[in-house]
């Protein structure tokens, strides 16, 4: 009888011990859902902050696109600008001529581009927001 005692002593330790497992293994799946949960949580942040990156390059990919028009634009102003001051020069010289003075072009332009240099100096050390320099 002392056997069966033992036998069923070792029966219920390791019944026991299954049950303390199996309680473990309920555990620990417990934890992987949880785990399981959290990783499908932090999918949808993920595609989410990927959604909103995509956005984001869009608006700089045309924000880009507007710089470079706006870069031909002033190009393009430039170069009007330096066709009017070349028209500008040669009123002024023909006017010149017309009230007597005997000026040659390259003079009358000479003296357009002193009053740009004088300007560009007098205007160098003020605050680009100082409503005068406009």
């Amino acid at each position: 009888m002392k056997n069966i005692e033992e036998i069923l002593q070792k029966l219920l330790a390791e019944q026991d011990f299954l049950k303390e497992m199996q309680g473990r293994i309920v555990e620990n799946y417990d934890i992987m859902i949880q785990n399981q949960q959290q990783n499908a949580d932090n999918h949808e942040v993920v595609i989410h902050n990927q959604a909103t990156i995509i956005r984001n390059q869009e608006i700089i990919v045309n924000n880009q696109i507007n710089i470079v028009r706006n870069q031909k634009q002033i190009a393009q102003n430039q170069i009007q600008l330096e066709v009017i001051l070349q028209t500008q020069a040669h009123v002024l010289n023909l006017v010149k001529k017309l009230t007597g003075e005997n000026e040659t072009l390259e003079d009358t332009t000479k003296s357009i581009e002193n009053l740009i240099l004088s300007k560009q100096e007098s205007i160098k050390n003020r605050p680009l927001n100082d409503p005068s320099t406009l």
